[in-house]
């Protein structure tokens, strides 16, 4: 469960990256404040801010823009401290079958 839930927050964060890259400034941060709210302890929602950051800067909304900035600056440190890396939580969600099958090199040719 834990595994999709990180993959579900990854993927709106790439399309909140393709909403930016397209110019679509207010559907980027429809994306990454659903990150927040709905997929708030995983490593995607300090992107998902960023991306908002960005988002605000061009949108020419300064005030959301500085407090999406303290709430990240404030949130930093404990991210650094709590969160688990992309490699750990890639050990952590790998069921036994999936550790055998990387063992015994199934995918290779």
């Amino acid at each position: 469960m834990v595994y999709l839930r990180n993959n579900l927050a990854r993927h709106e964060v790439h399309v909140a990256r393709y909403y930016m890259k397209r110019g679509a400034y207010l559907a980027a941060v429809k994306r990454g404040m659903a990150v927040v709210e709905k997929y708030q302890r995983t490593p995607s929602v300090k992107e998902a801010m960023t991306i908002m950051i960005e988002a605000y800067d061009k949108l020419g909304l300064e005030q959301l823009s500085a407090d999406t900035r303290r709430v990240l600056a404030l949130n930093e440190a404990k991210w650094v401290i709590s969160q688990p890396t992309e490699e750990e939580i890639d050990k952590e969600d790998k069921s036994f079958g999936q550790a055998m099958w990387d063992y015994m090199e199934l995918d290779k040719n």
